[in-house]
């Protein structure tokens, strides 16, 4: 055998795939027992009380696609209702993995609202003319076609305005490239004015002005969404700080969220491999024996969940 620990080890496979059925384990004086354990035939009295057989003939009884469904439902239950050790590895690593989720789930959300207050903080500051914005009226920006907002407010100081001059007739583009929409209209003049004037771009046409400011208003958010981050530096970095925070556990949670279906695909594929080993009459000839185990790696760090781990022994 492969991994030889003990005097058990070497005998185990033998006791459960070899001999006659219940010869495995005796309860008789030992002077009765063959040198691999086999009862002599004379004991037919013998009435067999192993665990091992117990569990074997209840692994009999159950439908192999209920243990599939099982596996699937419920990882490591099907293990354990064999009396397969492993079944705990598979209850830890969904334990884990639900904790996790739950946790860092929470833990995003948590963040997340926290920075959305700050949000409504930076657009109460900002004041465009005759008028100022009221966060408690305007809708959560969360919704399709606003994903990237908050991740805007992050990178701009400012949103600058969306009409820069509202005393005039149409939209006057925000010209200050240091904020948001004026950097949307400088995007929009290199995209669309063919010409050029000591660097800048030039308009060859009405056409094209008309091209750059609808493609400046596509980009840039509605007026009741600017915000402005001046004098506020202490929530700024706020901001920043639980954006980044409430980013990093969505992005962690998806390790578990991983971790969890792996471990219900590997319970099944667990039980598939035991009913083919099981079945195998060559395999049983050979000797040779698959186990599929969950192990912890030698170099995980504490704490780390089991893995599964496939390993061959051979009886001699």
């Amino acid at each position: 055998m492969t991994h030889i620990s003990g005097l058990w080890l070497l005998l185990f496979p033998v006791l459960v795939f070899g001999g006659e059925p219940g010869s495995a384990e005796s309860y008789g004086p030992r002077a009765d027992r063959g040198i691999f354990g086999e009862r002599p035939a004379d004991h037919g009295t013998y009435q067999d009380k192993s665990p091992d057989q117990g569990e074997s003939a209840q692994r009999e009884r159950l439908d192999p696609r209920l243990q599939l469904l099982l596996a699937a439902l419920v990882p490591g239950l099907p293990q354990l209702l064999e009396g397969k050790s492993r079944a705990y590895g598979y209850f830890a690593a969904e334990a884990v993995s639900i904790a996790g989720l739950v946790v860092l789930t929470s833990r995003g959300d948590s963040h997340g609202s926290r920075y959305r207050t700050l949000a409504q903080t930076a657009r109460r500051n900002f004041v465009f003319t005759g008028l100022r914005n009221n966060p408690d009226e305007v809708a959560d920006p969360n919704i399709p076609g606003y994903g990237e907002y908050y991740e805007d407010m992050l990178k701009w100081s400012s949103s600058g305005d969306l009409d820069n001059d509202p005393s005039q007739p149409g939209i006057q583009p925000e010209t200050d490239t240091r904020t948001y929409d004026g950097h949307q209209w400088q995007i929009a003049k290199i995209n669309n004015y063919t010409l050029s004037n000591g660097g800048i771009p030039a308009p060859g046409s009405l056409e094209e002005v008309q091209l750059a400011l609808e493609a400046y208003q596509r980009q840039v958010y509605p007026l009741e969404l600017n915000w402005d981050w001046t004098g506020l530096d202490a929530e700024y970095r706020e901001y920043h700080h639980l954006f980044d925070q409430s980013e990093a556990a969505y992005r962690r949670r998806s390790g578990f969220a991983a971790l969890l279906l792996a471990n219900h695909l590997v319970s099944v594929l667990d039980v598939l491999v035991s009913e083919k080993l099981g079945a195998s009459n060559s395999l049983r000839k050979t000797g040779v024996q698959v186990h599929l185990e969950m192990r912890r790696p030698l170099s995980a760090p504490n704490g780390a969940p089991p893995l599964p781990a496939v390993t061959l022994s051979r009886r001699f």
